[in-house]
């Protein structure tokens, strides 16, 4: 009977032991990341009078969102490495974007996830961002505010 308690506890101590690794591993340990993409097409791109036409916002080693102030209104694009993905998702049209504005229906959470967080616009909802690059949740904002403001503004004179 000796015998069986200790190897019952011998069972118990490894059991715990190898636990304690596994919990180390998957929720301890920090993560590694990605090295920042040096890319020039990751710069926003701004009109003569510095306006802010174009925004990457999530980016990966094979997806890219950018969001696009056109003549149609704020356009999200996604450009995919894998075949038959990809193209413009949705538009915001002008009209849609004011009262967007007006309701300050748009919001950033940067979640508990160490590379993405998640926005909202309108009615367009948990499209990931890339917090390397927008550490802070509230530079995001200020930019999808922005390209809003340019997306109601962009063919007037």
């Amino acid at each position: 009977m000796e015998l069986i308690n200790t190897i019952a506890q011998v069972v118990m101590a490894l059991t715990a032991v190898i636990m304690a690794y596994l919990a180390y591993m998957t929720y301890l340990k920090s993560p590694d990341q990605e090295d920042e993409p040096d890319d020039a097409s990751l710069t926003p791109e701004l009109e003569n009078d510095s306006k802010l036409l174009s925004q990457v916002v999530f980016v990966t080693s094979k997806q890219e969102t950018t969001l696009k102030v056109t003549n149609q209104g704020l356009e999200c694009h996604l450009k995919d490495t894998r075949p038959d993905r990809g193209g413009l998702q949705w538009i915001i049209r002008p009209n849609e974007a004011s009262i967007i504005l007006q309701n300050s229906n748009f919001y950033v959470n940067p979640g508990f996830r160490s590379r993405t967080g998640r926005f909202n616009i309108g009615i367009r909802r948990n499209w990931l961002y890339s917090k390397n690059l927008f550490p802070e949740p509230d530079y995001l904002k200020s930019v999808i505010k922005e390209l809003l403001v340019n997306a109601i503004s962009y063919n007037k004179v």
